[in-house]
């Protein structure tokens, strides 16, 4: 199980402080108690870096456990008990899409991320209600990168939310309770998306630096994919990341771990991965798969195989890629009567960035060629399951869950659902 020490600061230390005791997380050999902070004290400027930096750690503690259940759920990992130290049944109901509603390993992950949405949303309250800023360019610029981080990653975890949960399993959709004492009814993946996309539209009007705005313009044109708008993902995609741009990855420590390494990797094999990314790894530059120990003899031997491309538990996991944006901007040309030559030639940058021969001129482009891409490029990263969805490809039968249901503690305290 991953412990998570909450450097983000969520609904434990914003309403007068609360304990991170839990799940056997514990700090010894301390001088006195430092699990409480009280929330007024955070109201000033010079707080304004530990209040962005809790934000971003409530981003990596949400984005990892997203990429790797989704995998799990889409037909990227798998739970085999014959792997060596695979041996949690929620994972299992994961890889099954017959999710409980009490998983815990779901329950975790939906925590995670509404944690993280309630830490941005509060950072821009306490921005424009409560810290008061030095009239000067130290006060300007405070301002600025708090509204920046406020908007921005209010902004993705809204994404998240449409993206990955529902009520019955088949429809995105997802609570956002301003006021813990009148829920919201669940709010459908549309209109999340259109939240996210007005939050990313702000932030980009607050970044400092062109590539700010270029992760911006990509993650703009992934929401509106998803949403089905290959128009409006192809126009935010031509001012996306670049070659030259290094991906936007979420971060991790050795209190706050790569959730790959702990889950599916050398950590623990809890998730191991479909056979097929062995074909793919013979052709990518990068190591794609490493074989999982089996549990011991008169099991099934295997081989089995996890993920390899993070084998450190600090390992940044990337978020948003030129790669994924060059495959955005490929499919436009491909099903919106664009160039084939274009789709091609993007196409073959992506290949080229990972060692494989261009695409000859009599190569099909079409789906088939798109989807089979996005699968190799984008392994691990939380996306298969969407694209299994939006292409028809998902590999359960139709009643299984194609999303994460809102667990029970979430209908246990919401009258709307």
């Amino acid at each position: 199980m991953k412990h998570y020490i909450h450097t983000g600061l969520a609904g434990l230390l914003l309403l007068g402080g609360a304990s991170l005791t839990g799940c056997d997380s514990f700090v010894e050999d301390i001088d006195g108690p430092v699990d409480r902070v009280v929330g007024d004290s955070l109201d000033s400027q010079g707080q304004i870096p530990f209040l962005i930096t809790g934000v971003k750690e409530g981003f990596n503690d949400s984005y990892d456990q997203l990429a790797t259940l989704s995998d799990l759920l889409a037909d990227v990992g798998q739970f085999n008990p014959a792997v060596q130290n695979s041996t949690f049944p929620t994972f299992g109901e994961i890889d099954r899409g017959e999710i409980e509603l009490d998983n815990n390993s779901n329950d975790n992950a939906y925590d995670a991320v509404n944690e993280y949405r309630f830490s941005a949303d509060d950072l821009l309250r306490r921005v424009n209600e409560t810290i008061e800023f030095s009239d000067d360019e130290d006060g300007a610029e405070a301002r600025r990168a708090a509204l920046y981080s406020a908007n921005f990653h209010g902004g993705v975890a809204r994404y998240f939310l449409g993206t990955y949960y529902s009520v019955d399993g088949q429809n995105g959709a997802a609570p956002i309770s301003e006021d813990q004492e009148n829920p919201s009814a669940p709010i459908p993946t549309a209109e999340l998306y259109a939240q996210a996309d007005a939050k990313l539209a702000e932030a980009a009007g607050l970044a400092a630096t062109d590539y700010d705005r270029r992760v911006i313009n990509t993650l703009r044109a992934r929401i509106a994919l998803f949403g089905g708008d290959r128009d409006a993902a192809a126009n935010f995609a031509q001012n996306g990341l670049v070659q030259t741009d290094e991906p936007y990855s979420g971060r991790y420590t050795s209190l706050s771990t790569n959730a790959w390494w702990i889950d599916g990797g050398r950590g623990r094999t809890q998730i191991s991965i479909n056979d097929r990314f062995v074909d793919l790894d013979s052709l990518d530059s990068r190591s794609l798969v490493e074989i999982a120990p089996p549990r011991d003899a008169g099991v099934d031997p295997g081989p089995f195989y996890r993920q390899a491309l993070y084998l450190m538990n600090s390992d940044p996991l990337p978020f948003l890629t030129w790669q994924e944006n060059a495959l955005i901007l490929a499919e436009a040309d491909i099903f919106d009567g664009g160039d084939d030559n274009d789709a091609r030639t993007r196409i073959n940058a992506v290949r080229t960035s990972r060692g494989l021969a261009d695409l000859e001129d009599g190569d099909a482009i079409d789906q088939d060629l798109l989807i089979a891409t996005r699968d190799r490029e984008l392994f691990t990263l939380g996306l298969r399951l969407v694209d299994q969805r939006r292409f028809g490809i998902f590999h359960l039968g139709p009643d299984k869950q194609r999303f994460f249901p809102l667990p029970q503690t979430e209908r246990n305290a919401n009258p709307n659902i």
